[in-house]
């Protein structure tokens, strides 16, 4: 879809969503198929370097739900690779395979987040979301017209316009930009988790399927192939994890640092090493902490997915929260605007639907804690370094 802009008089939107990656196209699929009038907003216009990430068997279904089946997917297509199952070297040095063959769908999936995101955004688009691609979110403010109504701030190529919307969504990732427009806060948290990743290439095949995860004395490594442009290359994605103010984490930062770090590993280093790959591009960083906002929504709006609360990469839960979040949030806001239009209830905090949706935003925070906390105690090496140390108090 275009990059132009509207005018102002021509429409007010349902929903506006500001973001356009899983969360928020995955929100605009939800709430085109019951026939809102949605635009997602997407600032992006070119491709940009995104982390892969692993979805275990129990993701596929709501993968399904919203891009259809993917039984007719090539083991190759765009955005997709299938993996075998993870080998983790977490507890002990000792290597834990969890082979998927025995699941219900006897695979998990490797994504390509670039192929990935832009395939939801055209389901988005599919299902009559107007998409607008290029366009930054500037300010908003709600105003009475003579209805509550948000007016938005819209900027592209220099310049600005405005838009309207009945409701607006945060999908804004990390950065949370409409939340932090409206001055909500994050919760505080000390946590300093920094992902910092490689890809690695190699010239010819590799048959290998398998999630690595390996813990190390100052953080914990994770590994696995990406889909290919190439038919006669294989790509891995290595990515560090550690604390941004540790010494371990400068290391990792710079090439030779990576190297030291790598070689120091118990079995990703020689993995990459016995097949013979090389690095490719430049270490890129970017933030993998546990945060959540002080509120979660509020009178006509929402946060979903990251932008509501993001987890440690640990969970493997990034785009299974991402969507299912989504999911939940499009139909909370069509229930919530449903009531509005029969003058059954406002679109404040008063409203049954977006009370409930904080409320199961609230709950999976109090769920994730322990889990997170579980997880990390189950790693009894190297009690002396502040990583490890931070993670059991």
């Amino acid at each position: 879809m275009s990059s132009a802009l509207f005018d102002p008089d021509e429409v007010t939107w349902d929903v506006v969503i500001i973001g356009g990656g899983p969360a928020g196209a995955a929100t605009a699929i939800t709430l085109a198929r019951f026939g809102r009038r949605v635009l997602l907003v997407e600032e992006r216009t070119a491709t940009h370097f995104k982390l892969g990430e692993s979805l275990p068997p129990a993701s596929i279904g709501i993968v399904k739900h919203f891009l259809g089946d993917l039984e007719e997917a090539q083991p190759h297509s765009p955005g997709f690779f299938r993996t075998a199952g993870n080998v983790s070297v977490w507890s002990s040095d000792q290597a834990d395979v969890t082979d998927f063959f025995f699941t219900s769908t006897g695979f998990g999936l490797c994504v390509e987040r670039l192929a990935f995101d832009e395939a939801l955004r055209e389901k988005a688009v599919e299902a009559g979301a107007t998409l607008l691609k290029g366009v930054r979110f500037e300010s908003c403010v709600r105003t009475n017209d003579p209805t509550p109504v948000w007016q938005l701030m819209l900027g592209s190529e220099g310049r600005s316009q405005q838009v309207r919307a009945r409701f607006l969504v945060d999908c804004t990732g990390r950065r949370a930009a409409v939340a932090k427009a409206l001055g909500v806060q994050f919760a505080p948290d000390s946590d300093a988790l920094f992902a910092y990743a490689q890809l690695f290439s190699l010239a010819g095949h590799d048959d290998e399927h398998y999630t690595r995860i390996e813990a190390a004395p100052n953080g914990w490594w994770y590994s696995n192939r990406l889909p290919s442009a190439e038919e006669n290359e294989s790509m891995r994605l290595v990515v560090f994890h550690s604390d941004k103010d540790l010494p371990a984490a400068k290391m990792a930062a710079r090439p030779a640092g990576f190297d030291q770090l790598l070689n120091d590993s118990t079995h990703i280093g020689p993995l990459l090493e016995s097949r013979g790959y090389q690095p490719c591009g430049t270490i890129r960083g970017a933030p993998a902490n546990s945060q959540r906002l002080h509120n979660f929504c509020g009178d006509a709006w929402m946060a979903v997915g990251d932008a509501a609360q993001a987890y440690d990469p640990l969970s493997s839960q990034g785009i299974d929260k991402a969507l299912r979040t989504a999911s939940h949030a499009g139909h909370m806001v069509h229930y919530a605007l449903t009531d509005f239009e029969q003058g059954l209830a406002e679109l404040d905090t008063s409203n049954t639907y977006v009370r409930q949706y904080e409320e199961e935003q609230a709950q999976l925070w109090q769920t994730y804690l322990p889990q997170r906390n579980y997880y990390y105690g189950m790693q009894p090496r190297w009690s002396d370094q502040p990583f490890w140390q931070r993670r059991r108090g």
